[in-house]
């Protein structure tokens, strides 16, 4: 095992301690035999972490134990350091960290009797070196220039001299103010700029400068003030890029919006642009030719569509007119077929009603018919008992006559018989005046019945005439009761074929009102039409489509954001 001389050791120990440097002692059996308080802090601060990776690691027992501890296959390093004879340097990973080692060999007769190993936290050194290949990779694409906090250039990379046009002889020694236009150097806004660079501020923005020659260039800069390991600002670094042909082709680009907003669309950027912001010009060109185009189209398009619309709002106006005088004249014929079916109703209802009536006539002549057919049975039978009548009357009158002619020969027996027959003569005289009288009544009588026959005659005559008229009548009757049938069905029949004619002329009213409403707005919308037509002509009239004979120059300016 390694040791140091017992009266060197604890002076050498304690000399170790106070060094910064991490320091880790090992004897030739790779047993950790001391650590120094820095290489203590270093692994503490770590411990869980390597815990998590080396579940036997512990810093406290870390004095004594084997530096296999720190490798999960420890052969390889035993391999390396059993023949180790000068200093090593290595990297290892124990977990998430990467330490860098330096071994040193304490060599007893050519061979290792110990190792110094000393530690270092290997993330400082990548942070550097990945910082530094950044700054590699910044200066290859962005321009680089030093400054001292009086603004004197200390150095520059070549994408800034060639941003500016200088070497670096040129510029190295003189002033940031040698890239700015006179009165921006001299200005108090200039001395802002730089008081708060020095107080530590960076400055970021687009800066316009002045190359050789006095060319203009636009740089998009960010100036860094760099401190000291004791926070103080000892020098300014100025990251660059040359934006000078995009803020040109911006600036004219906004020069050719500027025109198109004022309605040139004749105007065109006929400047090339530099690099691949030509594409830019060229794509604003056709846009340009496009939306000329297109806005002639729609300047034609809106005469075609203000004569159009006013033909149309024309148009609409006449059938405006029209569909109101066609409504009023289907509301007037729909109050006409209302009154027409009222009336047609009425007639159907007073045609049912005739057609009652002559049925009950001709119910009545035929019952008038029967009655009178019985008269003239009965006229007959009163005729036939005329004839009975007239035939007794004429029994009785010979019955006078013999009674007379009785009683007269009875006078004549009476005058014979003197006095002894005059009271039978008395008699025979008053049978014979009887008789006579009876005599008379019976002529009168066969008078009366014969005037009467003859009147019975007549009657029965006339009762048969009647009974034929009345038949006739009743024949007539079922003849107009048929015809009333008719017409009280064909009444009936228009009736609810006006009602549906109504019905369709109300639909056809209430469509031609809603169609006459239609109009009016078709008519409002023609004219709104007309009016959005005239406007669009007016706003398409505010563009110039057609370039002029010859091209307008236009200077070249840089749009300056003072820094």
């Amino acid at each position: 095992m390694f040791a140091f001389p017992s009266t060197q050791s604890r002076v050498r120990l304690e000399a170790l301690d106070s060094l910064k440097a991490r320091v880790m002692i090992a004897d030739a059996d790779l047993n950790i035999t001391y650590m120094n308080g820095a290489v203590r802090e270093l692994l503490t601060e770590v411990e869980s972490d390597l815990k998590a990776e080396l579940p036997r690691f512990s810093v406290a027992t870390l004095v004594g134990s084997n530096i296999d501890v720190f490798h999960k296959n420890p052969s390889h390093q035993r391999r390396m350091l059993s023949g180790l004879t000068k200093p090593h340097s290595a990297t290892i990973r124990v977990g998430h960290h990467v330490f860098d080692l330096h071994v040193m060999p304490l060599l007893q007769n050519g061979k290792p009797s110990g190792f110094v190993v000393e530690w270092a936290n290997a993330q400082e050194r990548l942070d550097n070196l990945e910082f530094e290949n950044r700054l590699r990779s910044v200066d290859r694409v962005q321009a680089l220039v030093e400054f001292t906090l009086d603004g004197e250039i200390i150095t520059a990379n070549q994408n800034f001299l060639d941003t500016v046009g200088y070497s670096l002889a040129e510029i190295v020694g003189r002033r940031h103010r040698m890239f700015l236009e006179a009165d921006y150097a001299e200005s108090s806004e200039y001395e802002a700029f730089w008081n708060a660079l020095k107080s530590g501020q960076a400055q970021v923005g687009e800066f316009p400068r002045v190359g050789r020659n006095g060319r203009r260039i636009v740089l998009n800069a960010t100036y860094h003030p760099i401190p000291d390991e004791n926070g103080r600002i000892v020098r300014i670094v100025k990251f660059a890029t040359d934006v000078t042909d995009r803020v040109e082709s911006v600036r004219k680009l906004g020069e050719g919006l500027k025109k198109l907003a004022a309605g040139e669309l004749d105007f065109r950027l006929d400047e090339a642009f530099p690099g691949t912001f030509e594409s830019l010009r060229q794509d604003f060109n056709t846009a340009l030719e496009q939306l000329a185009g297109t806005l002639g189209a729609v300047a034609q398009a809106t005469v075609e569509i203000d004569s159009g619309s006013t033909e149309v709002s024309r148009s609409a106006d006449h059938l405006s007119r029209r569909t109101e005088q066609q409504a009023a004249s289907l509301e007037e014929t729909a109050a006409a077929l209302d009154e027409i079916t009222a009336t047609v109703r009425n007639a159907a209802h007073r045609s049912e009603e005739a057609r009652k009536a002559a049925e009950l006539a001709r119910s009545s002549a035929s019952h008038s018919a029967k009655v009178m057919a019985d008269a003239v049975e009965a006229m007959a039978r009163i005729e036939e008992s005329s004839g009975k009548i007239s035939s007794i009357i004429g029994v009785i009158d010979e019955i006078s006559f013999q009674t007379n002619l009785l009683a007269l020969n009875a006078g004549v027996e009476a005058a014979r018989a003197g006095d002894a027959g005059k009271g039978f003569a008395v008699v025979a005289q008053e049978v014979r005046e009887l008789a006579q009288r009876a005599a008379r009544a019976a002529r009168e009588i066969k008078d009366l019945i014969r005037h009467s026959s003859g009147e019975v005659e007549g009657g029965v005559k006339l009762v048969s005439e009647t009974g034929e008229a009345l038949r006739a009548i009743e024949d007539n009757i079922i003849v107009v009761n048929e015809r009333m049938q008719a017409i009280a069905t064909a009444a009936s029949e228009q009736a609810s074929g006006l009602h549906e004619v109504n019905t369709a002329v109300n639909q056809m009213d209430q469509v031609t009102q809603q169609n006459a409403a239609m109009v009016e707005e078709s008519n409002a919308a023609s004219a709104t039409l007309a009016r959005q037509a005239e406007r669009l002509r007016e706003l398409v009239g505010q563009f110039r489509l057609e370039r002029p004979a010859a091209p307008v120059s236009r200077s070249a300016t840089v749009t300056r954001l003072r820094g």
